[in-house]
């Protein structure tokens, strides 16, 4: 074998290496190709599994916002309503006839824990009051009438002011459950 065959068999077997290497690193950038594509796919999907998630949490969030605001509106409806009793209740009792004023300052007189020897009252209440037994003081923005004790340490207000006030403390839960019962 000469010179020339043993150059010849080196650059034959030193193509066969290469062309070795070139299928190994074909192979190798094919594996890396597809993992790098699995990897695109996997970071693909979780991105889109992701937004999805976003999606029904901010859904979700509209919905319980939209029922939080509805329930909000049904409240604030209701309480209108309710204010709406009490404004008509003062109503009636600023509309009282002269008998059921008359009617009405009796009944508080014989109700009192005390002995009443002084009437304050409006003009309104005046009327009812006037020619009975009591000392009788017309006071203008009284929008009822107040019984006092003789020595004027004991007070009875009946403004209608304080009288609505008082029944909207006292009956308000009752007039509600009442007014929407068939809502429960």
């Amino acid at each position: 074998m000469g010179l020339q065959d043993v150059k010849n068999d080196i650059l034959q077997e030193a193509r066969n290496q290469a062309s070795q290497l070139e299928e190994e690193a074909e192979e190798e950038a094919d594996k890396i190709l597809k993992e790098a594509e699995n990897k695109a796919e996997e970071i693909k999907k979780e991105a889109e599994k992701q937004v999805e998630e976003e999606k029904e949490a901010e859904r979700q969030k509209t919905v319980s916002s939209a029922r939080m605001e509805a329930r909000e509106k049904k409240l604030e409806a209701k309480q209108d309503k309710l204010q709406e009793v009490f404004e008509t209740f003062e109503e009636e009792l600023r509309d009282l006839d002269e008998d059921e004023r008359s009617e009405f300052v009796e009944k508080s007189i014989e109700d009192a824990e005390f002995e009443v020897s002084k009437i304050e009252a409006s003009e309104d209440f005046a009327n009812a009051i006037d020619g009975r037994k009591y000392d009788l003081e017309e006071i203008e923005s009284l929008d009822g009438f107040v019984i006092v004790s003789e020595n004027g340490e004991r007070r009875k207000n009946f403004s209608v002011s304080k009288i609505v006030d008082s029944y909207e403390d006292k009956y308000r839960q009752k007039v509600a459950e009442k007014l929407f019962e068939d809502e429960s």
